[in-house]
């Protein structure tokens, strides 16, 4: 008795919510001449959705969305007997709310269907109103469809073998448009580029226990390559600067002074002979890009083009990249031999030292040009041990037979992040062409820098 009930609040709520919108709806129509109760046009209208208000702007609307007008098709069976009322006296307690589609409780859903249950208890309900009030209503019967229904048919699944035909449509090749073949653009250039920012400061107070310290270094390092790459036919141009300014506690003329300078554009040509090996004609060009001065003094170690240097050689060029297994690692590596080489060296600035760079001549000066033929041995190496260790490398040697002129460059770069890391520079150079310093009996240079900076690369 008491579910009974419940189904007559349910009912009378959906039915009080849209009575009122189906009867002012109808008198604006001027009609409501559907055969059916006022109850049912009043579910028709609704569609227990009571969401959003005034879902429709006429009852043709509500019919069309109802499934009761598509049109009504009797199940069969007897008519049932109703255990509830359906009518207008049982339109009542207003304060009913339709259960939402899901609730939630503890954040777990529960009554995730009570919605579609109560959704599908009053269709139902309506279906058995229209079926004992007006059967005419009724435009088809289940065993007595319209003959155009297609009723599906059965196979009986059994050890018979079904034979279905199959046809195979045919096509002769003036029928058929040829494969289009998708070939994407090749690109022949290609360019890389990275950057460093590194520098080092210390600095103490006057009364420092071990003396006063005072120590800043700003190193900056750039490399921009522009390579081509077609067939047989390779061109690879590299442009690379350094430059390093470090204060200078020992100059009593200036406070700064610039440590390391250097642009270096080189430019190779390659044409593929054997596998690795290339014929190659490449072109170097070098020289300071600031004003270098020897301490306490005026004169200048160098400047920008004094001196400049411009390397040509003939010969063969090696390149190697081999695979591994392990991801992020990798080994660029290439050897220039060339037999025939021309070096040139000439300064346009003659009051610079000279001596660290030229022959002295028999009157004590020194040379501002130089001119040699010899061979040249030239080798860069770019090694990735990880995804954070690198190691580059670069050989340079040259000698016209009486003179060996030779540098050797090293560069281990750790990343401690994307756009920071930490970077061991050595450099060390050997030219027995040059006159000796007084307190060192070696033609052997080094330049080592430690920084930790920025660092981009792409």
């Amino acid at each position: 008795m008491k579910m009974i009930l419940i189904k007559k609040y349910k009912i009378a709520f959906v039915l009080s919510f849209t009575f009122s919108l189906i009867i002012t709806d109808a008198k604006a129509q001027g009609v409501l001449t559907s055969g059916l109760s006022e109850e049912v046009m009043a579910w028709t209208k609704s569609t227990i959705e009571p969401w959003p208000p005034n879902r429709y702007k006429s009852l043709k609307e509500a019919m069309i969305d109802n499934n009761f007008y598509i049109p009504l098709v009797f199940r069969g069976g007897i008519f049932p007997k109703l255990d509830y009322q359906f009518n207008r006296d049982s339109l009542v307690l207003p304060n009913y709310k339709i259960p939402p589609a899901i609730t939630y409780k503890n954040k777990h859903i529960e009554n995730l269907f009570s919605y579609y249950n109560l959704k599908k208890k009053l269709d139902d309900m309506v279906y058995k109103e229209v079926l004992l009030g007006d059967p005419r209503n009724f435009k088809y019967s289940i065993n007595r469809l319209p003959d155009k229904i297609i009723k599906p048919k059965s196979i009986d699944k059994s050890n018979e073998q079904v034979k279905l035909e199959v046809k195979t449509p045919t096509a002769t090749p003036e029928t058929v448009d040829p494969v289009i073949k998708f070939i994407p653009d090749r690109k022949y250039w290609s360019s890389t580029f990275s950057a460093d920012i590194k520098f080092s400061q210390n600095n103490s107070s006057e009364n420092w226990y071990k003396g006063k310290i005072d120590n800043m270094n700003i190193y900056t390092n750039t490399v921009t390559s522009y390579n081509y790459k077609r067939d047989k036919i390779s061109l690879t141009n590299t442009l690379s600067t350094t430059f390093t300014i470090n204060n200078a506690p020992n100059d009593t003329l200036r406070n700064y002074t610039i440590g390391n300078d250097e642009l270096r554009f080189r430019s190779n040509f390659g044409l593929q002979a054997i596998k690795n090996w290339n014929y190659s004609l490449s072109t170097e060009f070098i020289t300071s890009m600031g004003n270098k001065y020897i301490a306490n003094t005026n004169t200048k170690n160098s400047a920008f083009l004094a001196p400049y240097t411009i390397n040509i050689g003939i010969g063969m060029t090696f390149n190697a990249k081999p695979k591994f297994k392990k991801p992020n690692r990798s080994i660029d590596l290439a050897l220039s031999l060339e037999p025939l080489s021309f070096k040139y060296m000439y300064s346009i600035d003659k009051e610079i030292n000279l001596g660290a760079y030229f022959e002295k001549n028999e009157d004590g000066t020194f040379k501002r040009v130089l001119k040699t033929f010899g061979s040249t041995i030239t080798m860069t190496n770019n090694t990735r041990f990880s995804k954070n260790v690198t190691w580059y490398s670069r050989l340079y040697y040259f000698t016209n037979y009486e003179r060996v002129f030779g540098e050797l460059e090293n560069k281990f770069d750790i990343a401690l992040s994307k756009y920071f890391s930490t970077t061991l520079h050595v450099f060390l150079r050997y030219d027995d062409g040059v006159t000796k310093k007084k307190d060192s009996d070696t033609y052997l240079q080094i330049n080592e820098v430690f920084s930790f900076g920025f660092s981009y690369k792409w």
